[in-house]
C-alpha cells in the first residue's frame, strides 16, 4: 500500500513538473538554483549546457571588473554622449552605470572595454571562468555576434551564468568587495508584490537580419528574508514572430512567470 501511494505521489509531482514549459514556439532553458542548500531546484528546457553570446547580460561582469580597476570610479560617474543617434533614445544621452545598467546602453560597455584593454579584459574573464572567455572577435564586439555567427563569439551556458552569479552574490570573485557590492547595486530591478528582491539583466539578440527571429537571456537574482537564489533563462525561437519586445525582455517576463508559479513572487 505504502509503495502505491508513494508511486501516485510521485506520479502526481511528475504531472505538475511537466506543465512547466517554455514559452510557445521556443526552445531553450530556465535554471533556479537555492543559493541557501546549494542546489538547483528547477530546470525547464533543453538547452541549459548550451553556450550562447552573452549579449547584455555580460554587462554585469564588466561592471564589477570596471569598478575594481577604476575604470568606473563609482555608481554615479558619468560619461558623455558622443551625438551619434543610435538605435534607442534613451541610449542618445549622457549616461552613468544606473542608467547603462537599466538602459542596457551599448555604446557605454564599448567604451569601458578599451579603457581595460585586451590583456586586463582577458584577464579578468579567465580568472572569473566566465564563459568560454573568448574575445577574439574583438573587445567591443565579442558579446554582440548573433547566436549563429560563424566568427563565434564571447559565449556563456545558463549553468555558467549560475555559476558566476553564485560568485558575485557571495564575494568570491577575484575582485574588490566594493567593486562586487557596486555592480550589485545597480542591477535592482523591482520588489514584486509578495516582497521578493529582484536584481538582474536581460540581453538581447537575433539569429536573423530581418530581426524576426529572436534570442534572449535573463539572469537574476531574487530575495526575501533569509530566502534566496538565482536564475537564468534563454530563450530561441523556433520560427519569425511578430513583436515589438526584444528576446531579453521576453525572456525576463518568463522567468517573472516562473517565480510566480514556484510562489518566489
Amino acid at each position: 500500500m505504502k509503495i502505491s501511494i508513494l508511486f501516485v505521489l510521485f506520479a502526481f509531482l511528475f504531472s505538475c513538473a511537466s506543465k512547466e514549459k517554455l514559452p510557445e514556439g521556443t526552445r531553450g532553458c530556465f535554471l533556479l538554483y537555492n543559493l541557501k542548500t546549494k542546489a538547483f531546484e528547477k530546470k525547464v528546457g533543453e538547452a541549459c549546457q548550451e553556450r550562447f553570446p552573452a549579449c547584455s547580460t555580460f554587462k554585469v561582469p564588466l561592471a564589477v571588473m570596471a569598478f575594481d580597476s577604476g575604470v568606473l570610479k563609482n555608481e554615479t560617474q558619468v560619461l558623455k554622449w558622443d551625438g551619434q543617434k543610435r538605435m534607442l533614445e534613451a541610449w542618445n544621452k549622457d549616461q552613468d552605470a544606473r542608467s547603462w545598467m537599466k538602459e542596457s546602453v551599448v555604446w557605454f560597455s564599448q567604451r569601458l572595454t578599451p579603457e581595460l584593454g585586451k590583456k586586463k579584459l582577458q584577464h579578468y574573464l579567465d580568472t572569473f571562468h566566465y564563459g568560454n572567455r573568448d574575445i577574439s572577435t574583438g573587445i567591443t564586439t565579442a558579446w554582440l555576434n548573433a547566436p549563429n555567427d560563424h566568427r563565434g563569439s564571447l559565449g556563456i551556458t545558463a549553468y555558467e551564468q549560475i555559476d558566476f552569479m553564485k560568485k558575485l552574490w557571495t564575494d568570491q570573485l577575484p575582485a574588490s568587495p566594493r567593486s562586487m557590492e557596486l555592480a550589485r547595486k545597480i542591477t535592482y530591478l523591482e520588489t514584486s508584490p509578495g516582497g521578493f528582491e529582484l536584481s538582474g539583466k536581460a540581453g538581447s539578440n537575433f539569429y536573423d537580419s530581418g530581426r524576426k527571429v529572436q534570442f534572449g537571456w535573463f539572469i537574476g537574482h531574487v530575495r526575501k528574508g533569509n530566502r534566496e537564489y538565482l536564475t537564468a533563462a534563454n530563450i530561441s525561437d523556433l520560427k519569425p514572430v511578430e513583436t515589438d519586445k526584444f528576446g531579453g525582455f521576453r525572456a525576463k517576463e518568463f522567468t517573472k512567470q516562473m517565480l510566480k508559479k514556484l510562489n518566489l513572487w
